[in-house]
Order: C-alpha cells, then structure tokens, then sequence
C-alpha cells in the first residue's frame, strides 16, 4: 500500500443464514454447507420456493432490519478488537456500504403520511433517519471521525472497506469501522425475478449449468487500524490491507462488459496501489454469482489478468453457503479472506460440479483444500459497472 501509513484488519464480525458470528460464518463456508433454504413470511408467498439466506438469528432493536444487522456485526467486530462498549475513541470514524439500508423506516414514515389524508405532513422522526446503518452506528459508538454511506450496488461493502482504508492512509482518522449490511425484502426479490436473475434450484458459480443466483441478507464489518495504532495499545493484527482498486465498465446498466475490462483494472489497480505484482496473488474470493453472464466475465478477468496462472489460482464463491448478500457481500468476502490468511485453508465452492469451458478455474469444488496464503485477493462486481478489489495480506 502506498504511503506510510499502513492498515491492519484488528476486530471482524458477521451475521449471515449460516448464524450469528465470524466463525460460524467461516465454519459453513469451509464444510460447504449450504445455509439457503425457500423464503419464509407472506411477503414472500408470491414467489413461491425460491431459495434464499435469511438470517434467523434474533437482532438488536431498530426500526429498519439492515440496521440490526449492521449492529450485530459491528459489535462483534468491536469486540473482537478489544474495546468494551462505548469504548472506541471519538475520532473513529465509520464507512458503511449497502444498498437500501434504512429505506424501510424511511418508507413507513412516507406510508403512514400518506394516509394521513388532508393533515399537514409530519416531519420525518429523528429515529427514522438513524435507520441507516452508518448513522445507527455512529450514534451507538459516539463516532465523530468520517461518517459516511457508500451505495454502489453489490460491491458497496468493498468499497466501504476500500474508503475507510483511504481514510487511515490520508491520516483523517486512526481507526475506522468499515463493512456493509443489507435485508432481503419484498421490493429487492421482485426486483431480480423480474430481471430473471433468480435460480429455482441452487446457486452454482461457474458451473456450466448454472441458472442465477440466491439472495441473502446479512452483515460482515471490520475494525481497522492504523498500524502503529494498533501496536501502541497491544491489539492483534490479523490481516494487512495492502491494496484497493476499482474501476468502472461503462457499458449497461444491469450487465457486466462482457470483455471483463472493468473489473481487469480493477484488480489491476489494487495490486497497483499494494506494489505488487499478479504473481504474489495465490487466492481469490471471486464475486461468483452464479449467473451465466457474471461468471463469464469474472472468469475471462481473472485469465486476462493472470495469464497462464489463471487456473490454477484457487477461487472460491460464497454464494452457494448464504446467497449474494448486496451490500454485505464484499466485507463479508473481506472477512473469509482474512481467515484463509490465518488459518491455511481454503472453502470449497460447492455445486460446481459440471466444467464450463468459458470459466475454467481452480474453484475447488468438492472439499477443503489445505494451503499456506501470502496474498488474497477479493473481487466484487455490481449492477451498473462497479468494480471493486481489495488485496489483503499477513499483518
């Protein structure tokens, strides 16, 4: 990374159908154990069986769902840190990537006005707007460092995490929460089954017979720290972030280029920033969606980038354990990238039993795989063009 300042990963957490914490996360994702099941609720009735990742798990109080799981993860992040409470200093600050977290709130207050009939509008409750999930918790942890919400669509959690890196490089604050959260809702499923972006069965990324994704909801957030911050008052350091990149396509509003130029120079672009070169990289948390034109590109990037490497590089997909989770979805492969780093293991990417010769990777299919990693790559890629990357490293 360039720069003096270096960033360090010192607290993580996570909720996802897999359940409530990091491990239980990382646990699923290694024994490839699919946490998708049919969407419950009569919101949901109209569409039948469709498999998808709710998070059973019971969550803070708050007025919008992404909120509480915003709170949840975070508090576990802080608390894997080492800070006890309220006990993060006032000048953290905090980036949160999602794509429609507080909108609920927002929406109840817009209904209940409108059927308020010939009354002058209320204004909005304070408590609505705190809904969203960088203010809930800026609130919650009294931060008063960078403050900020990050919405480009399923790659919001890298980019939050990417922000939130600048922001310790450029010296604007010595530590800063960063991660992403988004629910499933009525209006976000209705949204990609008329796009028929949804698979009936299950997700399998890469797969020649692959149909569209899951979704899921959750929430992945990092603690963050200046280095020397982080060594001055003894925290552990797990992982490094040496570099970030994005870039966008330019080319449609729901389709990925299908040349893979966007998210080429997006991964280049991170290795940049990190100083290092395609060769140090020896795992990728691919975006994996399970859609046929996603994962034809993504796999055309990563042979565009890494030439004759490019297949035997393990890439994994966590999208057949929890679903794509929007928002969440880039800290939440931030997080399993940290793992691999300390534990020497990579997850499975299940249900790719079938080779498609358009994306011939090394996505480990069927089990585990035990292996020493020095750099690890995260890729997220999103409606619209955005393309994120973030290279992570041993501390």
């Amino acid at each position: 990374m360039s720069g003096g300042r270096r960033v360090v990963v010192t607290g993580m957490g996570a909720i996802t159908a897999a359940g409530a914490g990091v491990e239980a996360f990382w646990r699923a994702c290694l024994e490839g154990r699919s946490a998708l099941r049919p969407l419950t609720g009569p919101d949901f009735a109209c569409f039948g069986d469709l498999p998808a990742g709710e998070v059973a798990e019971p969550l803070p109080d708050s007025e919008d769902r992404a909120a509480g799981l915003a709170v949840a993860a975070a508090a576990e992040a802080i608390d894997a840190a080492g800070y006890a409470g309220p006990g993060l200093p006032s000048a953290s600050g905090i980036a949160v990537g999602t794509c429609l977290g507080g909108a609920r709130a927002v929406f109840s207050w817009l209904d209940t006005e409108r059927d308020g009939g010939d009354q002058a509008p209320a204004p909005a409750p304070s408590s609505a707007w705190l809904a969203s999930p960088a203010l809930r918790l800026a609130s919650r942890y009294r931060l008063r460092g960078p403050v900020v919400s990050l919405s480009s669509a399923c790659s919001s959690g890298a980019a939050a995490i990417a922000h939130a890196s600048d922001c310790i490089r450029r010296g604007e604050a010595d530590l800063m929460l960063a991660g992403g959260a988004d629910a499933l809702s009525a209006f976000v499923v209705s949204g990609f089954w008329i796009l028929r972006a949804l698979t009936s069965t299950c997700v399998r990324p890469f797969d020649r017979r692959r149909d569209g994704l899951a979704l899921g909801e959750g929430a992945g957030f990092v603690v963050l720290e200046e280095r020397a911050h982080a060594e001055a008052r003894g925290a552990v350091s797990r992982a490094e972030i040496l570099g970030c990149g994005s870039a966008g396509d330019a080319h449609h509003m729901t389709g990925p280029s299908p040349t893979g130029d966007g998210a080429v120079r997006a991964m280049a672009a991170a290795l940049h920033d990190a100083r290092r070169t395609p060769e140090c990289v020896e795992f990728i948390s691919a975006h994996g969606t399970g859609t046929p034109q996603n994962d034809r590109m993504e796999a055309l990037a990563i042979k565009r980038l890494f030439g004759d490497r490019a297949t035997r590089i393990p890439v994994n997909s966590i999208k057949p354990i929890i679903g794509h989770t929007l928002g969440a979805a880039g800290a939440l492969e931030a997080i399993l990238c940290v793992k691999v780093l300390q534990e020497g293991v990579l997850p499975p990417t299940i249900n790719s039993d079938e080779p498609d010769p358009d994306c011939h990777l090394d996505d480990m299919p069927r089990a585990a795989r035990r292996q020493r990693v020095r750099c690890a790559l995260s890729t997220s890629s999103a409606f619209a063009g955005h393309n994120v990357s973030l290279l992570l490293g041993p501390p």
